[in-house]
């Protein structure tokens, strides 16, 4: 709900072309974030493992050393930013003229700085999500929420669309959050495996590295399939087209987030069943997320129908979203929700070798396939979420057949790996 009060409050306090810029930065920037090299979700199932045997010096072993790793990695990629940031015309980049370069600079530069440190403190969440206490990922963004909507309705009292100070609260307040929750959960709730230097072991984590360097490499595929769409569309069209078609995948990407909401528990619970070798309560678990899928269709049908309606209302006249911009989103989120059921199970008992090999070909064709639809058959913005969809499909039936010879445990060669 606050993300949806949020996107009002922010175009009327900076505009819609101005306001397509900020979401493309942000979508730039989202592209370091990815650069952990995959650590992360691999701390997620070695920690669970690890977990579900009570070695807690292990976990600890695994929490310290992945921090340091993590933490020198963005320490690197800010320098590696403040040497070449300066040489970019971020002009041109962007697309926008109407903004001054110095001020485009120093947004990206705000932005880089703090989303970075941030995906240091959100470590957190994947600890969380290994003690299966997925809700504290969910009160970290409500409260990250909260306070980017208060942040930007005060700036909108007491100051004149400053692009900068917008970028500084909408990306310290999450870090801010983020390493307060840190330091009180591992002083409380976590704190049989609180990091600490002693616990430090490089050669111990290769596990962690080995798996994670897997998930990297999906990881950066994804990026490019998903997440370049803002980037292209200010390209072929406008800053304003990123703004129409920000605010139609934020409208119907709140089928998407309740959906994660309901996964978010299963991934270290997949690892944990495949650990322990409990196929029946994973058979029955995918069923019963079928079923939660089929009520997600229905929801997504409603919406459609509400659409026009409810923008209206949430936003007035100043955003048209077209009907072929609409269906496009809803097929590729009816199909996301479906493939997030079979990769989160994959990726919770580590065997995303084939995810890999068929998302080098979707991302080999993904952004050519942009370009046909625009170039070539004159197509709108709805040709990136028409294009997502397409190289999605070939996955989601990949990812369901795995899923079946895994749990019937007649998985071999590069289906079980």
């Amino acid at each position: 709900m606050l993300s949806f009060i949020l996107v009002p409050l922010t175009i009327n306090y900076i505009k819609s072309d101005s306001y397509g810029v900020w979401i493309t930065i942000s979508s730039l920037v989202g592209w370091v974030a990815m650069f952990d090299i995959g650590i992360a979700n691999g701390l997620k199932n070695k920690l669970s493992e690890s977990l579900a045997d009570k070695n807690y010096e292990k976990s600890r072993m695994f929490i310290s050393t992945t921090y340091v790793i993590i933490g020198f990695i963005a320490f690197t990629l800010i320098c590696i930013y403040l040497i070449l940031y300066q040489f970019v015309s971020w002009q041109s980049v962007f697309n926008s003229k109407f903004i001054p370069e110095n001020k485009l600079r120093n947004m990206v530069t705000i932005v880089t700085i703090l989303f970075l440190l941030k995906f240091v403190s959100d470590i957190i969440n994947v600890v969380s999500a290994a003690f299966q206490m997925v809700s504290v990922s969910s009160i970290l963004l409500f409260f990250s929420n909260l306070g980017i909507t208060l942040s930007v309705w005060i700036l909108s009292k007491t100051t004149r669309a400053d692009l900068i100070l917008l970028a500084f609260s909408l990306s310290f307040i999450p870090f801010f959050i983020s390493l307060i929750a840190s330091f009180y959960l591992f002083n409380n709730y976590f704190k049989k495996v609180k990091p600490s230097f002693k616990y430090i072991n490089i050669n111990e984590s290769k596990s962690i590295v080995s798996l994670g360097s897997k998930f990297f490499i999906l990881q950066i595929i994804v990026l490019i399939i998903f997440q370049s769409d803002y980037i292209l569309i200010a390209h072929f069209f406008n800053p304003k087209e990123v703004t129409n078609f920000n605010v139609a995948y934020k409208y119907y990407s709140i089928v998407i987030v309740i959906f994660t909401v309901l996964l978010m528990p299963y991934w270290t619970a997949f690892t944990e069943a495949y650990f322990k070798k409990d196929f029946n309560w994973v058979r029955k678990t995918i069923n019963r997320l079928v079923i939660y899928w089929l009520i997600s269709l229905v929801l997504l049908i409603l919406l459609f129908f509400l659409s026009s309606w409810f923008i209206k209302l949430w936003l007035g006249d100043t955003v048209f979203i077209p009907i072929s911009l609409s269906l496009s989103i809803c097929a590729y989120v009816a199909l996301s929700n479906w493939n997030a059921i079979f990769a989160n199970f994959l990726n919770g008992v580590g065997k995303i070798k084939i995810q890999i090999f068929y998302a080098v070909i979707m991302g080999i064709f993904n952004i050519p396939l942009c370009f046909l639809f625009v170039k070539v058959f004159k197509m709108g913005s709805f040709s990136m979420p028409l294009s997502n969809f397409i190289c999605l499909l070939i996955g989601a039936v990949i990812s369901f057949i795995q899923y079946r010879k895994i749990v019937n445990e007649k998985a071999t060669g590069i289906w079980n790996m």
